[in-house]
């Protein structure tokens, strides 16, 4: 799913700029968030569709990166219909948040900028990360290691305080009550809904017993390995004993090839297992 998600986020793009050539602003006029548009005229369809169009290369290439680094173990833990169920619930979300807050602040101000992109769901993936594996470590900037709990505390109070100065009128380029937005509901989707699922709990169990789990898990795994290598490599001593005994008789069989081939026939046909008869 978080390939499909890339896939048509990248499609979308291609798009956009290709119809930029020929009707500039046109796909952004239609399909980006307008608070004007979607809270007078009901154009309703902008809080999901805002999500698929970017501002840039800069913009689709970071919010592809953080797809691609968080929210594909996501998807692993929570399955893939239920990961897209949570992307579009917090980023129509963030929209919902974007749409109402730029109607109170721009009003007065006669304006109606247009908001694009993913972020918000982005900013909610990274939230879901935080609170599923909160002691893991990152790279910021590539170089600093941090606890992704701590990386989520900062960038939440970056984005809040981001937001205060947008209401006060000092507002930028960057959506940060979009951002704020894909955190809260990415928080009522979480703990409302995620929380409840038994396959979530249990996949959490799962991860909290940690290196004992895998130390077992893995040795079964190494165990039947083991017994499939040994039942193929019996089973050619047999076919190899088989024809030469064919060809040559019984006498032919060294003494050791006799050895082999009693080996062979206790572990390809163990007592009691028919499976392999």
């Amino acid at each position: 799913m978080v390939k499909r998600i890339m896939v048509v986020n990248a499609a979308v793009f291609i798009i956009q700029q290709i119809a930029h050539l020929a009707y500039p602003g046109a796909m952004e006029n239609l399909f980006g968030l307008h608070h004007v548009g979607f809270v007078e005229e009901l154009k309703i369809w902008q809080v999901l569709t805002y999500m698929f169009l970017h501002g840039g290369w800069l913009h689709i290439i970071f919010n592809l990166f953080a797809l691609w680094m968080f929210a594909g173990e996501l998807e692993q833990q929570w399955g893939g219909n239920l990961f897209l169920r949570y992307y579009l619930f917090s980023g129509m979300g963030a929209g919902l948040s974007i749409a109402f807050m730029n109607y109170i602040v721009y009003t007065n101000y006669h304006s109606d900028p247009v908001t694009i992109g993913a972020s918000g769901a982005v900013y909610a993936i990274l939230l879901a990360y935080g609170l599923t594996w909160p002691n893991r470590k990152v790279l910021l900037y590539f170089v600093i290691p941090v606890k992704i709990k701590y990386l989520v505390i900062a960038f939440g109070l970056i984005e809040f305080f981001g937001t205060l100065s947008m209401a006060s009128g000092r507002a930028g380029n960057i959506s940060h009550i979009g951002h704020v937005g894909g955190f809260v509901f990415g928080l009522i989707y979480y703990f409302g809904c995620l929380r409840r699922k038994p396959s979530i709990s249990k996949k959490k169990s799962d991860h909290k017993e940690g290196t004992l789990f895998s130390f077992f898990k893995k040795a079964r795994i190494n165990r039947k390995k083991k017994e499939i290598e040994t039942r193929v490599k019996a089973k050619r001593i047999i076919d190899a004993s088989l024809e030469k005994i064919a060809r040559s008789g019984m006498s032919s069989l060294s003494h050791k090839e006799r050895k082999d081939l009693e080996w062979a026939r206790r572990h390809y046909y163990p007592e009691g297992d028919e499976t392999f008869h």
